[in-house]
């Protein structure tokens, strides 16, 4: 057994510089190769660039909770074992707090001494492989838990990505899309405003009209947004949404000023629907509308604002079914 594991990376992390050393002490006596650090972006870049075997994270970080961690190397390198280590004792607790998909083994503190090597060697010599739709219902919840974390209860809420990804996906259904591209789809209208992370609630939240450097920064979002996602490989499918979703098909809109089938169909898609629940949802300072007069204004905006076809595919969906979905999907 000590053979089948000398020599195998693991990447320990934790904000205790007593603990971090007591890690990497264990785990060289044990035959393992060990990088540890108190940074989780760094230990989330060793994952990206060279093989890790392991993961052993902290939970309780103040940069970055380990379970945030976990979740993005889980993405970014599925096949690295990953471990979450804590100090506390109640497992159901941890369980909740935690993304459970992300996390392979829970070691407490207490019990480094005994159970740490033992659940790493199992892991890593009996790692199971993950198939496809293993890897689409992880990079779902890891898009959900960032929507979580990111969400403004005064402007978007998690309520509202989830019903237009689920109205995304139905249009991308219609038209016919592969199961993939409609993974991409979902995808990207869950993270479609991952880019307003750090805009400034003082321009969110203005009462008055924005100033020029409010609305270049306001306008910024989608690239931002693209950049952010093209570091975590299994959400990078979502960009074509995120960069895009403020295109117009009369080349109108931003930030590129794309025209017609410039537009990723992803984009023109989700344009439908995030527009449908614009309307009918309401906002600061427009009263909600009914779905019939959502409908009408849409089909109104075809060819300007919206793309011709992806409105064919919306108007055969019956109404029933696109109002009915949008209950179901939070």
């Amino acid at each position: 057994m000590q053979n089948l594991i000398a020599g195998k990376h693991v990447v320990c992390l934790d904000d205790d510089e007593q603990m971090l050393r007591t890690l990497e002490r264990t785990l060289v006596a044990a035959g393992f190769r060990v990088t540890a650090t108190s940074a989780p972006k760094e230990a989330l870049a060793l994952v990206l660039r060279e093989p890790v075997d392991a993961l052993v994270s902290d939970l309780l970080m103040p940069e970055m909770g380990g379970d945030v961690v976990l979740a993005m190397a889980a993405q970014a390198a599925p096949r690295t074992a990953r471990i979450l280590l804590t100090s506390q004792t109640d497992f159901t607790r941890i369980t909740a707090l935690s993304v459970p998909y992300a996390v392979h083994g829970f070691v407490g503190k207490s019990d480094l001494s005994t159970r740490l090597v033992p659940i790493l060697r199992e892991l890593l010599t009996g790692r199971l492989e993950m198939d496809e739709a293993a890897i689409a219902d992880d990079a779902r919840r890891l898009a959900r838990t960032i929507v979580s974390a990111l969400a403004r209860p005064e402007y978007e809420t998690v309520e509202h990505c989830e019903r237009v990804a689920a109205w995304s996906r139905r249009l991308a259904s219609e038209l016919q899309l592969s199961p993939a591209r409609q993974l991409d789809v979902e995808l990207g209208a869950l993270l479609h405003d991952i880019g307003q992370i750090d805009i400034r609630d003082a321009v969110f939240l203005k009462p008055g009209r924005l100033d020029e450097l409010e609305w270049n920064e306001i306008h910024s979002h989608p690239e931002r947004g693209a950049a952010l996602l093209s570091e975590l490989p299994a959400l990078r499918r979502a960009i074509p949404i995120v960069r895009c979703h403020h295109e117009r098909c009369d080349g109108r809109g931003y930030p590129r000023r794309l025209a017609r089938a410039a537009i990723p169909i992803e984009a023109r898609i989700f344009q439908i629907a995030d527009t449908y629940e614009s309307i009918v949802r309401g906002g600061p300072y427009r009263k909600p509308r009914s779905d019939q007069h959502a409908r009408e204004e849409i089909a109104a905006n075809v060819g300007s604002q919206f793309d011709a076809e992806v409105h064919e595919a919306f108007f055969r969906i019956p109404p029933q079914e696109w109002v009915a979905l949008g209950h179901s999907a939070h």
